[in-house]
Formats: structure tokens, C-alpha cells, sequence
């Protein structure tokens, strides 16, 4: 199976280096849920990058037709952090800009949404899957208009510019899995729950 590779431009560097993430969209022939994996947020977290690659070369050797739904695959999700050096080690775990960890920099939409007991109580008849729909669509809406925050004349904060493109990635997934692992004195290993192989 071939994937959809796409480039995505998160900075424009000084030095006239370009920063992207590309995003490998794997599409089964038959429709079905969305998974997808980011790995490396944190500059030195280099390990799930080879698990994607990994996965990627798997993926290679199926045919479409033995793939239901959609894995979109990001490796090195944070190329601003993995560029991050400090007397040759690769830390890139805070924005350089502001010194925010780069895993707490994500918009938030039940922080946003001042009525979610509301819609929660106006929901309360209804089929779980009216209400899964209903509540994607109420998040959907809201972060749309994060989308316009971030083109307006005045600009935002680089950090918002990149949480929004990585979110706009998985916001229509129905599992979302952020590879957190180690630098390469780790590279054995990949901790998961075995109880949930099946899933």
C-alpha cells in the first residue's frame, strides 16, 4: 500500500533552513475509524521514530484491501525541538521562545467550552452515537474558530501556529497515540499495554 505523503511547513529559519513534519496517511479500501501516531514532541525523544518507521515499512507490504480505515503516521512531529541543541546534546523539551514544555502547549476544548454540563444534560436521551457525532461537530466548530485566531493580521505565537497544525492532524481520529519514549540509550524498548493488543 502506498501512502499519501504530505508536507507540512511549520517554521522559516534564519538561516534559510525550512522546518516541516510530513504526515504519511495509509488509506484502506474500505472505510472504517482513524488512527494516528505522532512520536519525537520532546526534541530527544528520537525512539518512537523508529517505531513509526517501522510501522511504515509494514504497512508498505499490505494491500489496501487489508486495511480498514485510515493510520496517519507523523515521525519527528517537532522538528523546532529535535534542532534544539545545547553543548551537543538534543534536549528540546521547552519552546525556545517562551520556555513552554512543548507537551502542555495544546489547546484544550473543555477549558474552552463554558457549558459542557449544558450540552452534556441536552444529550442525555439520545443514542451514544448521536451524542459521539454531536460533541465532534461542538469540537470541530470551536477549534474552527482557533483557525481564525491564527490568520488574523496580528499574528499569534509560534507555539499556537504549530499546536494547530498537529491538532488539525488528529482532531478527526478515533485514536490518538503521542509516542512519549527516550533518546537513543533506550532504543530496546516500547512500553504498551498488553491487554489492549487486540484493539
Amino acid at each position: 500500500m502506498i501512502p499519501k505523503i504530505t508536507t507540512i511547513p511549520i517554521q522559516h529559519l534564519v538561516s534559510g533552513d525550512r522546518l516541516a513534519i510530513q504526515v504519511y496517511q495509509f488509506s484502506g479500501s474500505k472505510p472504517g475509524k482513524k488512527a494516528y501516531l505522532q512520536a519525537n514532541l520532546h526534541g530527544a525523544e528520537i525512539v518512537g521514530n523508529a517505531v513509526i518507521h517501522q510501522l511504515i515499512e509494514f504497512l508498505l507490504t499490505l494491500d489496501d484491501s487489508q486495511l480498514v480505515g485510515e493510520i496517519c503516521l507523523v515521525p519527528v512531529c517537532n522538528p523546532l525541538g529535535t534542532n534544539q541543541r545545547h553543548h551537543h546534546f538534543s534536549t528540546g523539551r521547552f519552546n525556545p521562545y517562551d520556555g513552554k514544555d512543548w507537551n502542555r502547549i495544546f489547546w484544550d476544548y473543555e477549558k474552552q467550552d463554558d457549558d459542557l454540563a449544558a450540552f452534556a444534560q441536552s444529550q442525555i436521551n439520545l443514542d451514544i452515537t448521536e451524542i459521539y457525532s454531536n460533541y465532534l461537530k461542538r469540537i470541530q466548530a470551536s477549534f474552527a474558530q482557533e483557525l481564525a485566531k491564527i490568520q488574523s493580521p496580528s499574528g499569534v505565537p509560534l507555539h499556537q501556529r504549530y499546536r494547530y497544525q498537529l491538532q488539525s492532524l488528529c482532531l478527526d481520529g478515533n485514536y490518538v497515540i503521542d509516542i512519549h519514549s527516550s533518546t537513543n540509550q533506550a532504543i530496546d524498548y516500547l512500553y504498551c499495554f498488553r491487554v489492549r493488543e487486540s484493539h
